[in-house]
């Protein structure tokens, strides 16, 4: 059974690393529901620190920026430096990162895989957490997007906030999507 869901998630994430344009043109963007009915979902998981996190997370912030990446993805590593200078920046906004290939062949962590994504991070001055995919992601859909990077918004109630954003953007679209997203999630 492990096994099964390790392949399974090496074959979602080895299905689209790409820099796919955003699937909402920020034009239209002010048309979007302000707050999804949707909660992102309760979940458990630990980050490439070793520390566990629950959705309780949400609560620390007005806004959660949660963006999905992977170590073999060009267009996630680029805009990383840009997420993580926002991050310092930005009040009452908090960012979350989500790495999807940082699993063994039985579903566990893979400790080389999870070096390589804190080195990426830490190379781009990402100091935000970033979760490790596991079961418990995987069962609230994380494993279900077919592009990376995408990136989610949530409130600090734990609702998805407008919809996802499928590519990665430079930092006047990141900032221009933040803001709106922050105005929505009040």
């Amino acid at each position: 059974m492990k096994r099964l869901f390790a392949l399974i998630l090496t074959l979602l994430v080895l299905a689209g690393c790409g820099a796919k344009e955003a699937a909402v043109d920020p034009a239209t963007e002010e048309t979007a529901a302000e707050v999804s009915s949707d909660a992102f979902g309760a979940f458990s998981a630990e980050t490439l620190d070793g520390e566990t996190l629950t959705e309780a997370v949400f609560s620390q912030a007005d806004l959660t920026v949660v963006n999905l990446w992977g170590t073999f993805c060009g267009p996630c590593i680029q805009e990383m430096p840009t997420l993580g200078a926002l991050h310092e920046e930005l009040e009452d906004v908090q960012f979350l990162g989500i790495v999807l290939d940082c699993n063994d062949q039985y579903g566990g962590i893979d400790p080389d895989q999870a070096e390589l994504a804190a080195d990426i991070m830490a190379q781009a001055g990402a100091e935000y957490d970033c979760l490790v995919l596991n079961q418990s992601l995987a069962m609230i859909g994380m494993a279900n997007f077919q592009y990376i990077p995408t990136t989610l918004f949530v409130d600090r109630d734990g609702n998805i906030v407008g919809t996802e954003i499928v590519g990665a953007m430079d930092e006047a679209g990141w900032r221009e999507t933040i803001a709106e997203r922050l105005e929505m999630a009040q």
